[in-house]
């Protein structure tokens, strides 16, 4: 649909910006004389703005969202995650339900940041920890409508194509066809999800050590004080994520608590609680 393929630009800008018109349709697959018109019926609106024929997100579509449950989110979380990452040297993310998937709406590194903390970047409710933190929320009714059909596709296709996995892992992590070749270790069907998703509500935790991406582990925890379905995750190394998995899960579920501060996060990580974690 048009009016969709036009969000898809301004998505584009907000991950890749700014971009020049050819660039722009490189990175969403559409017709170049298209996206032409599009940026130049969006200019007049401060939809986006030129400079040095480079396009990128213009005021007004920065001002979108500011009172929605989402952006109240993300100023909630950002405190907690710069927290989060710095007790644990661990990138930290917060992710909410967008669609079908699992989304990052925040993040934040310890150090000096990367290019990309993960931002924008959607993963699968199937086959990521913070995906089936997320999809452990949902009510039956709303995770059916959000699955794919069975048998579940392989979700490495679709995340080696997404625009925010693209920048995330830009000169990070193995070419796209290495990890193609590798074997996840993800649900294929219902009935292996549903297995997965009540051991995540048993345990109040999920744990990816490289089960879809060999350089890629993931710890999650449920944020129930969030106003929308929301979980809060540390990423690293496999080996990172499973050596340090029951510190960093105390730290995060001490973040998730209701009117968390990052001063409870740094107490939680400094009493260093321990938990038996099952891999």
């Amino acid at each position: 649909m048009p009016s969709l393929r036009g969000l898809q630009l301004l998505e584009a800008l907000d991950v890749h910006g700014p971009l020049t018109v050819t660039e722009l349709a490189q990175a969403t697959g559409v017709d170049k004389s298209w996206v032409s018109r599009i940026v130049t019926a969006c200019e007049p609106d401060g939809w986006i703005v030129r400079e040095n024929g480079r396009i990128s997100l213009g005021p007004r579509a920065a001002l979108l969202a500011h009172t929605s449950p989402t952006e109240r989110l993300i100023r909630r979380a950002q405190p907690l995650l710069d927290a989060i990452a710095g007790v644990t040297g661990l990138m930290a993310q917060a992710y909410t339900l967008v669609g079908a998937h699992a989304t990052v709406v925040a993040a934040a590194a310890s150090g000096p940041a990367p290019l990309s903390m993960g931002v924008r970047m959607n993963t699968s409710l199937v086959a990521t920890a913070a995906g089936q933190v997320i999809a452990a929320q949902l009510d039956p009714p709303t995770l059916e409508r959000v699955l794919p059909e069975e048998p579940f596709p392989d979700p490495r296709a679709e995340l080696m194509t997404n625009p925010g996995y693209t920048a995330f892992a830009s000169g990070r992590f193995a070419p796209a066809e290495a990890v193609a070749r590798s074997a996840p270790s993800v649900p294929t069907d219902l009935e292996q999800l549903h297995r997965r998703l009540a051991q995540v509500r048993e345990q109040g935790v999920a744990i990816d050590a490289g089960d879809l991406h060999p350089q890629i582990g993931c710890i999650a925890v449920a944020w129930p004080s969030a106003s929308v379905t929301a979980a809060l995750a540390c990423v690293g190394a496999p080996t990172e994520i499973t050596g340090t998995a029951d510190r960093t899960r105390g730290v995060l579920e001490a973040a998730a608590q209701p009117a968390a501060t990052r001063e409870d996060v740094v107490a939680a990580a400094a009493t260093s609680r321990h938990y038996s974690v099952a891999p």
